[in-house]
């Protein structure tokens, strides 16, 4: 896991109706993405589009689809990035696996792993704190 990544989860109500839109905005929502100008969802949904057909997209063909500032697109896209869920590779910017479901699926395991950390740790601050308790009486 790149030590940049930030991975949060919101718990959100579930959907309306289950248009793609509404699923991608969901997402982005769940995930605490980027939502800057109202453009998060809708960027999302274009790198998830180019990234399925193999052939990615570059900051400025999303600057020319969204219809706005260049600096607002990069801000976007560096979130995605930091998020774990996008990657960028020369000038295109892709879903870091292949779709979405192999995307969310290599962001579990991210947490999955460092959660295993976490409890590690955890640990060795109980057995510390229980040894400093007991060994002082």
């Amino acid at each position: 896991m790149n030590t940049e990544e930030r991975i949060a989860i919101r718990q959100v109500g579930k959907p309306q109706k289950e248009s793609m839109d509404s699923l991608v905005f969901w997402f982005c929502e769940s995930l605490d993405l980027p939502n800057k100008e109202g453009i998060g969802p809708i960027m999302l949904k274009e790198i998830i589009s180019s990234s399925i057909q193999g052939r990615g997209i570059t900051s400025k063909e999303l600057n020319r689809k969204l219809s706005v500032p260049r600096t607002t697109v990069i801000y976007n896209l560096n979130r995605l990035i930091c998020s774990g869920m996008v990657v960028r590779k020369g000038r295109k910017y892709y879903l870091r696996e292949v779709d979405m479901t192999r995307t969310l699926e290599g962001l579990q395991a991210d947490m999955d792993r460092e959660f295993g950390r976490m409890i590690e740790f955890a640990e060795k601050i109980d057995a510390m704190i229980e040894s400093d308790i007991y060994g002082r009486k």
